[in-house]
């Protein structure tokens, strides 16, 4: 329905004199009451240039570096550093917190003797097998030497015999010191076991920071008794509440999305994403409004300059998910992690298909009816705004691409639109002659 505007007074009085009489009122009259009920409008030219597409998605930003540390077994918390609250930095390798450590440490000490004394039998066993090679030397000359005595008739069968008798007990006695060496060089290998297993002991009654990061949580007290068994597994947020300590290195975050199957070919590998927390990430700008199958969802409706937060595409998982159809898609920070929080819900925009030379339009001269796009376009000739329908292409920051029903250079209603229908005669207030985002001085 065409909307009823207010009568001007001046068109009122034009209308008292024509009633008072059968004269017709004169075209200047009727001019300047058509011109009263003309509707202001401001006018833009479609501009003609490329569109990168956005593909919108949700998610949580979660620190790249996040260690969740705990103790490996029950016992009473003995020290707990007390410089150390949640927020505060923490360096690699710092002691954080420690069970009680003395069975661990006696256990280490007892491995480490053991290792020791394995040790000594090796000094011992590596003696006895150097000597039992001398023996072995000097059987084998003294043999020899009988040998070719034998030859000569210079000594006897027997004496030939007993020679030959020591260096068979020479060789006995050298295999066997290489067997007792190699033996207790196993015992010193299994020592080394022993304390590895001993150290690992203590190293799991241990808290000990494995990255530069900040503290998350700190869900534990001195003196306090823990139990592995109070952690809570079956959901994040219960594992935050639950694990002794969590550490996270905020430089860099992560944010895991799930995309619809038919957007797979629209994303890749180090596309760029654009990342807003609605904590003022992404600066202030006009926000796209939403009206069917645009704005929303399909363009941030920010300048890109204006995301203070920024990532790339690092992961896209080759498989669906079965119930969703959907996949998922990592994305990581490159700029801006500062103003993000661990845990934190954000949105974000990841670059999509692009398109060149095509008619681009702004978001604010498209209306929809029964689901149809159309625009206004401005007749200069009869001044008036005509109805035309358009067929939507690629949505982006900088407005909308026409696939067809319209051409660059078009002049088309871009405010006042709400108020106009079919054939309305128009007062433009403005036009914009070059990208319709710069606007030119009013004009008539």
């Amino acid at each position: 329905m065409k909307p009823i505007y207010a009568i001007p007074a001046s068109l009122l009085l034009v209308l008292s004199a024509c009633g008072g009489g059968s004269e017709e009122p004169d075209a200047d009259e009727v001019a300047a009451a058509e011109e009263a009920q003309a509707v202001s409008v401001r006018v833009a030219r479609v501009s003609e240039g490329s569109i990168q597409s956005w593909v919108y998605a949700q998610g949580t930003a979660r620190a790249a570096q996040r260690e969740f540390l705990s103790f490996e077994s029950a016992g009473r918390i003995a020290y707990l550093d007390p410089r150390l609250e949640e927020g505060d930095r923490v360096r690699r390798g710092q002691v954080i917190a420690y069970q009680q450590q003395a069975r661990a440490e006696a256990e280490v000490a007892n491995a480490r003797s053991s290792l020791a004394n394995a040790r000594t039998e090796v000094q011992v066993a590596q003696a006895n097998q150097r000597q039992a090679a001398a023996s072995l030397e000097l059987a084998r000359e003294t043999f020899e030497r009988y040998r070719q005595l034998l030859a000569l008739n210079s000594a006897s069968e027997q004496e030939y015999d007993e020679a030959e008798a020591r260096l068979a007990e020479a060789r006995a006695a050298k295999d066997k010191a290489d067997a007792q060496l190699a033996a207790v060089r196993a015992n010193v290998n299994a020592a080394q076991a022993g304390v590895d297993e001993a150290q690992v002991s203590v190293s799991e009654s241990r808290i000990v920071s494995p990255i530069n990061g900040v503290i998350a949580r700190l869900n534990i007290e001195q003196g306090q008794y823990f139990s592995p068994q109070a952690i809570q597994t079956n959901s994040e947020s219960g594992a935050l509440s639950s694990v002794p300590v969590v550490i996270i290195n905020p430089s860099s975050f992560e944010v895991t999305v799930q995309l619809p199957a038919f957007e797979r070919d629209a994303v890749e590998i180090g596309s760029e994403v654009l990342i807003d927390a609605g904590n003022g990430t992404a600066g202030t700008a006009r926000q796209a409004e939403a009206r069917p199958g645009i704005g929303a969802g399909r363009a941030p409706g920010l300048n890109v300059s204006d995301f203070a937060v920024r990532g790339r595409v690092v992961a896209i998982s080759p498989s669906l998910d079965p119930e969703r159809r959907s996949f998922k898609v990592t994305v990581r920070t490159n700029s801006g992690a500062v103003r993000l929080q661990d845990g934190e819900f954000v949105t974000t925009w990841i670059a999509g298909r692009q398109v060149e030379d095509v008619p681009i339009v702004p978001y604010d001269a498209i209306r929809f009816e029964d689901n149809r796009a159309f625009v206004f376009v401005y007749d200069p000739k009869t001044r008036t705004a005509r109805r035309t329908s358009v067929e939507l292409g690629l949505q982006g920051i900088e407005g909308v691409a026409i696939a067809s029903g319209l051409d660059a250079g078009a002049p088309i209603v871009t405010s006042g639109i709400e108020r106009l229908s079919d054939g309305d005669r128009v007062r433009r207030i403005g036009e914009n002659r070059g990208q319709f985002g710069s606007r030119a001085g009013d004009s008539q």
